[in-house]
């Protein structure tokens, strides 16, 4: 047989000769199909832009674009225990005194800007990224919270350059932690990215710093969320950890994704406000005590510190009577201190060595204040050296370890008080 003979053979063979026409081949071109045919839609992963979920615009600069995002707050508005109105009535006047900054004698609720960044790091450094900067202002007939949004790291000057704008509008600084935090990484962003600000120049009022004097022991922390649950009494809802938000950030730069982070806009906003709301409680708990109702005797205690420390005598006593009656136990004895030091000091004497003698009648006395205040009172007021004697010697019986100046300083007196009781008895 010849090639030509072999070839027709096989040529004529049937292509299907058991009859299995679609049984084997239609699975196969099925599994084709699917593997060359384009993703659908279905099972892609969707991306949502943040543009879809927050309301916004994209800014145009020479510098590229940027989002943004503003919302207006009537002055009715009422965040916690105030209105916006009402917070722009309070006086400001403290707020130096506070800050210790004569810059801020001047300060104007209406020509301050509050301020308050979201970044992809909670310890700063040249590589942390102010991808979001809150901006909260008054106007006319409301308050205003903007917001500038980097969808991406090369939206950074953009954003920047918004930002210097509006600080350039702006007389005063509100913050939380800003003199650490805020300011300087936004100087250091405003410097790599060759923009001149005068962000560091801008008085500052850093809440934070009164928050402390104020409430330092009251609560768990001084965090902004904790002043703003435990304090101003404001919750949130479906609000995101703070520690969260540089991964969350960093996750929606690698997908495009808003899903999760359009939450931050809530956050952010609610900072501001919160801020806000703690300037007007620290200037009006300044300005009026009783107005402001405290809720703790720890509040009143620190505040009739702050009036002692500012020289405003008169004023802390009440404050001191306030937070004896309502402080805790182990808060007492530092209020029946601060408050027999100051009736002291303006002249009510004999109030205070009640109070002293009071002191004595604890316990456990938590330290020698007492006993020298009322042998110095017997010595120079009464003159009754034996009895001071016996106040000092009271106080050397108390357990003394680990106090060597006090138990020196006793000494002295007691050796002084000797000298003295021998010349009077001669």
């Amino acid at each position: 047989m010849d090639l030509k003979e072999r070839l027709r053979q096989l040529s004529s063979i049937p292509k299907n000769p058991w009859g299995l026409e679609h049984q084997e081949e239609k699975p196969l071109r099925e599994r084709l199909e699917r593997l060359l045919r384009p993703t659908k839609a279905s099972h892609q992963k969707e991306v949502v832009p943040i543009e879809n979920l927050v309301k916004g615009e994209v800014l145009s600069t020479p510098w590229g674009e940027t989002f943004q995002t503003k919302e207006y707050f009537p002055l009715n508005y009422r965040y916690g225990e105030m209105s916006l109105s009402e917070i722009l009535s309070i006086p400001t006047y403290p707020a130096h005194l506070l800050l210790r900054d004569e810059r801020l004698k001047e300060l104007d609720f209406r020509k301050a800007l509050f301020l308050d960044t979201e970044t992809t790091g909670l310890c700063g450094g040249t590589g942390t990224f102010a991808f979001m900067v809150g901006l909260g202002y008054f106007e006319k007939d409301g308050f205003v919270i903007q917001q500038l949004f980097m969808r991406d790291y090369s939206e950074e000057r953009a954003s920047l350059s918004f930002l210097k704008e509006i600080l350039d509008s702006f007389q005063f600084l509100v913050t939380f932690n800003g003199r650490l935090y805020d300011v300087p990484l936004l100087e250091t962003r405003f410097f790599l990215s060759r923009i001149v600000s005068r962000i560091r120049e801008i008085p500052n009022l850093d809440l934070l710093y009164p928050a402390r004097r104020i409430w330092k022991g009251a609560y768990e922390n001084c965090r902004l969320i904790t002043l703003e649950s435990r304090l101003l009494g404001i919750e949130r809802e479906d609000d995101i950890p703070s520690e969260w938000i540089p991964s969350l950030y960093f996750e929606y730069l690698k997908s495009g994704d808003a899903r999760k982070i359009y939450r931050i806009f809530y956050h952010n906003q609610m900072d501001i406000l919160t801020m806000v709301a703690l300037a007007a409680r620290i200037h009006l708990i300044y300005h009026n005590p009783y107005a402001a109702q405290p809720r703790k005797g720890i509040e009143h205690l620190s505040l009739g510190r702050l009036f002692w420390d500012h020289g405003e005598r008169e004023k802390s006593i009440p404050c001191f009577e306030m937070a004896l009656r309502r402080c805790e136990d182990e808060l007492a004895w530092e209020a029946m201190r601060w408050l027999s030091i100051a009736l002291k000091k303006t002249g009510h004497i004999e109030k205070a060595r009640a109070l002293w003698e009071e002191m004595l009648s604890w316990p456990y006395p938590k330290d020698l204040f007492p006993y020298i205040e009322l042998a110095k009172y017997y010595e120079h007021r009464c003159k009754d050296i034996e009895k001071a004697l016996r106040y000092v010697d009271q106080a050397l019986r108390l357990p003394l370890e680990g106090r060597p100046r006090e138990m020196e300083l006793l000494l002295r007196r007691r050796e002084r008080l000797g000298q003295k009781k021998g010349k009077d008895a001669s």
